[in-house]
């Protein structure tokens, strides 16, 4: 069975659309879309009402004969979380890092909403069939395939090479011959005492200098395991211009900017930003930006003309 997994579109339409013109050419029995649709990007609505025609339609039957599934993903999550003025991320709401959540909640619908709110954290194959599972569910059950937006624990815990220290918890109580997570934006396989780990890297905003979009296919038989990682061209210029277009970078403040450059850059920026901000005893504010810039002139690109 071949299994086709992307993630972190982030509202990024060009790249998903060039992910899914390459899905037409891989033939996956099965898509999983991991998390992590929305925010970030200029398109979340765009995206969602993509995903949700190919879910109900016989395009999506066609790409994904033997289904199409999804998970819930950390920015999934804060959306909806948002649009609710659920209290446990007070916090956030005059963050003006967070500008661009309170701009992407906006442009999504109730329907958007309930849809994203009903993801389930797990999808997982074994020889009986695919479930969607909630956080808790299927600990300590053996199965072929397990996929999570982070890891089964928790969906901003990441598979990468920083992770190698829990990997063996995870593969204890969540047993699997193939964990696939994604979340760091990052691809990553690593080989555990029973367990093959995979991070199937991002679609809308990958951080490991690549920017093209990027997933992971895996060719699951009974004797054999094949995984092909797959970094796909599209037009970056347009995903670029959506941010202006859209009305994203007028309201998104300082938030925007930062998610503008890591897409074009294809780096991580937010949480480098973030930390050296605080190393420095300074507000995550535009001075502060403008002088992690100048301090790390090596993350980021010449102007564009």
């Amino acid at each position: 069975m071949r299994v086709a997994v992307l993630a972190d579109i982030h509202g990024n339409l060009p790249a998903l659309e060039a992910v899914l013109a390459d899905l037409r050419q891989v033939q996956p029995e099965m898509v999983i879309v991991n998390g992590d649709l929305v925010n970030r990007g200029p398109a979340s609505r765009e995206v969602v009402e993509r995903l949700l025609h190919l879910s109900t339609s016989q395009e999506g039957r066609a790409l994904a004969p033997r289904g199409l599934y999804f998970t819930l993903g950390n920015h999934d999550d804060l959306l909806v979380r948002w649009a609710r003025c659920d209290p446990s991320i007070a916090e956030l709401y005059q963050d003006p890092l967070f500008a661009p959540a309170a701009w992407s909640v906006g442009r999504l619908s109730q329907e958007h909403l309930d849809w994203l709110a009903g993801l389930p954290y797990q999808v997982v194959v074994d020889g009986v069939g695919v479930f969607c599972l909630g956080q808790a569910g299927g600990v300590g059950q053996p199965v072929t395939l397990r996929v999570t937006h982070g890891s089964p624990r928790h969906y901003r815990e990441g598979y990468d090479e920083h992770a190698l220290g829990v990997l063996g918890e995870i593969e204890d109580r969540y047993p699997a011959r193939l964990l696939v997570g994604s979340h760091t934006h990052r691809p990553f396989m690593g080989r555990l005492e029973r367990t093959l780990v995979l991070n199937s890297g991002a679609v809308g905003s990958p951080f490991n200098g690549d920017a093209r979009a990027q997933y992971v296919v895996v060719e699951l038989g009974e004797n054999h395991l094949r995984v092909e990682f797959r970094q796909v061209p599209y037009d970056l210029e347009a995903a670029l211009r959506a941010f202006y277009d859209s009305g994203l970078m007028e309201e998104g403040g300082l938030g925007a900017e930062i998610f503008y450059q890591e897409t074009r850059t294809a780096r991580s920026l937010l949480m480098n930003f973030w930390h050296w901000a605080e190393a420095e005893g300074r507000p995550r504010d535009w001075e502060a930006w403008w002088a992690y810039r100048a301090a790390h002139p090596e993350r980021f690109l010449p102007p564009l003309r």
